[in-house]
């Protein structure tokens, strides 16, 4: 076997100083000193442990440092696959992928974009049914080459003179996960009306107009709450409203139709001394190398930038999102944070400065990753001041995002393939740690058809992310504007949405306790069986159940793979055991596994034998069966049992 090595090549740095540190479930080596600006672990047990821990668990694994780049080696068998790495427009697979981590704007999307809005620096590597997980607590520019330079390598290349790299102790796969969000965090829980139907647009505007599409969607489906996208503000202005568009009263109007409102914000203040946040702001926001305050072009023009990269402009967002709160908005959506300005490229630029309140001062292009991780922190810590459910959407983030917000995948392209990309995209985010999660319905970007928009809704049927947006040069996607046929059928996926409702929102509340994840790729659920690997058109639903979603064009027939183990078919408990190919003429193709409880319509659908926790809005229930008999703890619990396959 290799040895692992410590390579000492002349840099900017006379040599590269590693230093090895155990923790109850990870080991973390830090390069150079590595002082982060967001400590993972501050609450962790540590103790140093000498090199030779290298030879005698790390075999293969190499680092070394030349100008400016500290590159990361880890050996890669044939058979291996990659999950996880955020947010990325590819199948589930990351193997023989080059891929980078840098928040970007892309202005869009389709398949093999990179990168894009929110890279996660962790992947689990899977070799066998074992797992590896590795996580880059480095927010500045990465590249993580899996296997294409080097067939046998994977290396990661971080563009930057210090970092630190956990690898963690276990070798399955839920444990992985679990270590991981143990480290960085578990999910926030959202309020339950965010994870229902919701509507956006680009936007809705004035108030005639937003409360009438509300007024038509009431005579058709549910929604909870509408997205208003920039034009609500007056004239792009943070923290401001368009009276020539929106009255005072407006939001009151909202909520007498029982429909909650959803602002975008954005981090770009307009550079108007004129413009009372601006003026408020100041000794605050980002400079440059000769201290002028850091310019960039966004929606208002000429926009400065809080230097959120510190306590003092953390404090000073938090209290304008507070006040935010105050006006009765029920949550925020976070846009354009990667951060972004309208260039061509859409990025800082690098040198752009941020003073962190150990007194460094640090380039933008080594933390820019950070920027919405604190932004987002910053606002759940401003709307928790009013609210004891806030409520946060953001486009992009780091490792640890999941505890403040729920993320979307962004300006997806309404076609046929997007619909199949975005479940390997909502599912990857899944189990790079941020369960809370969904995409665009129908597509953000270009005109979408009845068809194409009915394929989204049953695609997207159990993502924790509900919601219908649509850019302003696209074709009106509204429900009840859809011919009858198309109508139906999407009034039929929000109808089922709602009816596993509790069920899904049983599984967030329980990815807040334990760090498992909500909607999965197959291979995180059955990581020893190569066929998972290649399915990209189905997810699980936590463990129990399995949905291969209607989304071909042209036709009403699609091929599913079962998994290993017992199914029954959800709707005519038809069993079949797997692994097995099967054709399905189902309009929603959905299994439920052997010996798994489920909610549906609030009643348990129970199989075979077994335990377990329900988390409902009334507190915990623990179900026990047997195949004849039912035990609920509390008894006082009132729970029917709908449905009991044996």
């Amino acid at each position: 076997m290799a040895k692992a090595k410590i390579y000492y090549v002349p840099g900017n740095i006379s040599e590269m100083k590693v230093e090895i540190f155990e923790g109850q479930d990870y080991y973390r080596f830090s390069f150079n000193d590595y002082r982060p600006v967001v400590s993972f672990t501050l609450d962790q047990n540590e103790s140093k442990v000498g090199e030779e821990i290298l030879n005698s668990k790390f075999s293969g694994l190499n680092f070394k440092f030349h100008e400016n780049t500290i590159t990361i080696s880890i050996p890669l068998e044939v058979a291996s696959h990659i999950l996880g790495l955020g947010e990325k427009a590819f199948g589930i697979d990351r193997i023989r992928k080059k891929l980078r981590m840098l928040n970007t704007d892309p202005g869009g999307y389709e398949r093999g974009k990179d990168p894009i809005y929110i890279p996660i620096p962790f992947f689990i590597k899977v070799t066998g049914g074992k797992s590896l997980g590795v996580f880059l607590n480095f927010p500045g520019d990465s590249t993580f080459d899996l296997g294409v330079s080097q067939y046998d390598k994977i290396l990661i290349d971080v563009s930057g003179e210090s970092a630190e790299l956990f690898i963690f102790k276990a070798q399955e796969i839920k444990e992985v996960l679990r270590a991981y969000s143990n480290l960085t965090g578990r999910t926030f829980v959202p309020p339950k009306w965010a994870i229902g139907h919701t509507i956006s647009r680009y936007s809705y505007y004035p108030e005639k107009d937003a409360l009438a599409v509300i007024d038509k969607y009431a005579k058709t489906a549910p929604v909870e709450a509408m997205y208003l996208d920039i034009d609500y503000m007056d004239h792009y202005r943070l923290f401001t409203w368009n009276r020539d568009y929106f009255s005072h009263n407006f939001i009151a109007e909202m909520h007498k139709r029982n429909v909650k409102v959803v602002t975008s914000v954005s981090p770009s203040v307009k550079a108007d001394q004129n413009f009372e946040l601006f003026r408020a702001g100041m000794g605050h926001y980002m400079e440059k190398k000769n201290g002028d305050v850091y310019i960039g072009n966004m929606w208002p023009g000429n926009s400065v930038f809080f230097d959120l990269l510190n306590h003092d402009a953390q404090e000073f967002w938090k209290s304008r999102i507070s006040e935010w709160a105050k006006s009765g908005v029920d949550g925020v959506w976070l846009d354009m944070n990667e951060p972004t300005v309208l260039t061509v490229d859409h990025l800082f630029d690098g040198d752009a400065l941020h003073r962190l309140d150990d007194g460094r001062t640090v380039e933008h292009r080594y933390v820019r990753n950070l920027y919405p991780y604190l932004q987002t922190k910053a606002t759940f810590e401003g709307l928790s001041e009013h609210n004891d459910e806030p409520f946060i959407l953001t486009r992009s983030g780091y490792a640890g995002i999941q505890k403040y917000a729920a993320v979307w995948t962004g300006d997806n392209m309404a076609t046929w393939d997007d619909v199949k990309l975005q479940i390997s995209m909502v599912t990857s985010l899944s189990v790079s740690g941020i369960p809370v999660v969904g995409c665009d319905i129908g597509g953000f970007l270009l005109d979408g058809s009845p068809d194409l928009l009915a394929a989204y809704y049953r695609m997207s049927l159990f993502f924790p992310i509900f919601r219908n947006h649509k850019d302003v040069r696209g074709k009106d996607q509204e429900v009840y504007l859809m011919p009858d046929y198309a109508r139906n059928d999407i009034l039929e996926s929000i109808d089922i949405h709602y009816d596993f409702l509790d069920h899904i929102l049983s599984l967030i509340r329980s990815s807040h306790l334990t760090g498992e994840p909500v909607v999965t790729p197959l291979a995180y659920e059955f990581s020893k069986d190569e066929d998972s690997f290649h399915v990209e058109d189905q997810y699980m639903v936590g463990s129990a159940l399995l949905y291969a979603p209607q989304i071909y064009q042209g036709t009403e027939t699609r091929r599913v793979y079962v998994p290993e183990g017992t199914w029954y078919n959800f709707w005519t408990n038809e069993k079949l055991v797997g692994p097995c190919y099967i054709n399905s003429e189902d309009k929603y193709p959905l299994y439920q596994r052997d010996n798994s409880c489920v909610l549906y319509k609030g009643k348990l659908r129970l199989t075979g034998s077994g335990n377990s926790t329900l988390l409902l809005d009334e507190g915990e229930v623990n179900v026990t069966w047997n195949g004849k008999d039912v035990k609920l703890s509390p008894a006082s619990a009132r729970i029917e049992v709908e449905t009991f396959t044996n």
